[in-house]
């Protein structure tokens, strides 16, 4: 049976993309790629996937049945008791055993309807498979995805820390500088505000983070923990128009939504065929032997023995003429699901070329904010000596430099999400 794959000019470049984003560090056991094949070895909705693919086989063999002669065998004993009563002369009665064995045989000739039953039977198991590939694309996609958003988070996290540390330390200072009178009382309740709304910030940074690793968990089917880190620079070129096309063209032509839709208009195409197969005559051999022993023939008979074989040989031709109009409802009602699913081709070409088209803008701009953040981390490194200085007055809080370092992590990681969604 061939087997469909997707996106066939992407998935090369799937085992570069650890490379093309970089760890820093050591190896640990919990990396991506371990991760990735805990989730594809142990995640539950591909075991189930793998199942279907199973079920699917079952039908086309039961399809492939109809093509394949059918042999039955009977056979039967009966214990009799009769009695009659007579007038003027004795009554009778009989006792005895009768038995029988049997083999029929038959054999379809020519019956499109099973046919083309068994050619969507054959569809269906290509779209199992298909669908057998996206699931586990969609496993890979979202735990990469739920893994560096891990990373994302856990980068937050310590620079919303270290600006807690530096936002309390100003607290500390500023009431102390109250009590000895050498600023306003107003002016405290101002840094307490932002002090408070930096904790509230790290507690939804620490939900956020438990419900990432529960889903991550969820999806794996096992303990994990993302251990490694991103490189400090990423490099990840725009993507240029004329390439913007090429990625455009390969979507529509290797996705495998696209290809599932492509499958289900064959499928109705099928169905179709087969409705108006009903309307056709169909052709079948039979064939039947049977042996009698009824043990109650005439004693008196020197020739009876009381049994009996018979043997036919059958070529059968059925014609429809006439069911209360079903098959032709069944008819218009595939015709229908056809011009349906015609329709659903089309909109999935036009789904499939606007999200690879959002994708490729994302990933452009995601490139481009990159630049940005490195600016200003550069731009707001040199002045922190004097920003310390001024904190140890109380008059600003620690190096503002922390803030756009967890954003540039944020970029970064929300480009290797898009990345694998691509």
């Amino acid at each position: 049976m061939q087997r469909f794959r997707s996106w066939p000019r992407f998935n090369r470049f799937i085992p570069l993309i650890p490379l093309t984003f970089g760890f820093a560090g050591n190896s640990f056991a919990n990396d991506i790629a371990q991760v990735i094949e805990l989730a594809l070895n142990n995640n539950l909705e591909i075991a189930a996937s793998k199942l279907s693919i199973e079920e699917s086989e079952a039908d086309l063999g039961v399809s492939r049945s109809k093509f394949l002669p059918s042999l039955t065998g009977a056979a039967d004993t009966t214990w009799n008791e009769n009695k009659t009563d007579l007038r003027t002369v004795p009554d009778t009665k009989s006792e005895y055993n009768s038995h029988s064995y049997s083999l029929s045989f038959s054999q379809s000739i020519f019956n499109l309807s099973d046919i083309f039953a068994h050619g969507t039977s054959k569809l269906n198991f290509s779209v199992a498979e298909v669908n057998h590939d996206i699931k586990v694309k969609e496993v890979i996609e979202s735990t990469a995805i739920d893994y560096f958003e891990y990373l994302k988070n856990r980068a937050q996290l310590n620079a919303t820390v270290a600006e807690l540390q530096s936002s309390s330390s100003r607290y500390d200072q500023m009431k102390r500088n109250v009590e000895l009178g050498n600023v306003a009382g107003s002016e405290l309740y101002e840094v307490l505000a932002q002090k408070e709304g930096i904790a509230n910030r790290l507690r939804s940074l620490k939900k956020d983070r438990d419900v990432v690793l529960n889903r991550l968990n969820s999806a794996v089917q096992y303990p994990v923990t993302p251990m490694q880190d991103l490189k400090p620079e990423v490099l990840f070129d725009v993507i240029a128009d004329m390439k913007q096309d090429e990625l455009i063209e390969d979507a529509i032509k290797y996705n495998n939504s696209v290809l599932v839709s492509k499958l289900e208009v064959k499928i109705a195409k099928r169905s179709l065929q087969e409705s108006g197969a009903d309307f056709l005559p169909s052709v079948s051999v039979t064939g039947s032997y049977r042996n009698d022993d009824s043990n109650n023939y005439d004693r008196t008979d020197l020739t009876a023995t009381g049994k009996s074989e018979s043997m036919t040989l059958g070529l059968n031709l059925s014609v429809p003429i006439i069911s209360g109009g079903s098959n032709y409802y069944s008819y218009s009602k595939n015709s229908t699901t056809l011009e349906r699913r015609q329709i659903l081709l089309e909109n999935t070409f036009v789904q499939t070329r606007d999200s690879t088209y959002q994708t490729i803008l994302n990933i452009n701009d995601l490139s481009q904010a990159i630049s940005t953040f490195e600016t200003i981390i550069k731009r707001t490194t040199h002045p922190i000596k004097a920003s310390r200085e001024r904190t140890s007055l109380a008059r600003e809080p620690l190096p503002t430099c922390w803030r756009p370092k967890p954003s540039c992590l944020t970029a970064s990681g929300t480009i290797k999400t898009h990345a694998m969604t691509m």
